[in-house]
């Protein structure tokens, strides 16, 4: 089974394609052909999903703080979501945090390989 990690959003968000491969340079942000994709076993509801591609390491999580920062805002109701094949996030493993103040320290459950939701929006909005 593979760990597979995808943004979905309310809203288009850029992608990142690397179209050379550079090693730990391996940061991609794609659009999924499938919508919503098999392997999130239907918890993805957002209509703009998109995988993330890389190997989980320091460079990766730079990037991935990077991009964040630069791309998703409160309003389009962004969700990281880090899923083993079609199966469910439990709800402890559902988080919030403002997409400004995200860290590595806030993505290092990736190193864990569990199955886990970062919301990028406060509970109160809907």
């Amino acid at each position: 089974m593979s760990l597979y990690r995808y943004f979905a959003s309310k809203n288009p968000l850029p992608t990142v394609i690397n179209l050379e491969y550079h090693f730990g340079e391996q940061f991609e942000v794609l659009p999924c052909r499938k919508n919503p994709p098999i392997a999130s076993g239907g918890q993805i509801q957002k209509p703009n999903i998109y995988k993330v591609r890389g190997n989980i390491n320091e460079t990766f999580l730079d990037q991935l703080v990077d991009y964040i920062k630069e791309n998703v805002e409160e309003q389009n109701r962004v969700e990281f979501w880090a899923i083993w094949h079609s199966e469910k996030v439990p709800s402890k493993n559902i988080h919030r945090i403002n997409p400004q103040q995200v860290t590595i320290e806030d993505l290092r459950f990736l190193h864990n390989n569990e199955n886990s939701c970062i919301k990028f929006f406060p509970k109160n909005k809907k």
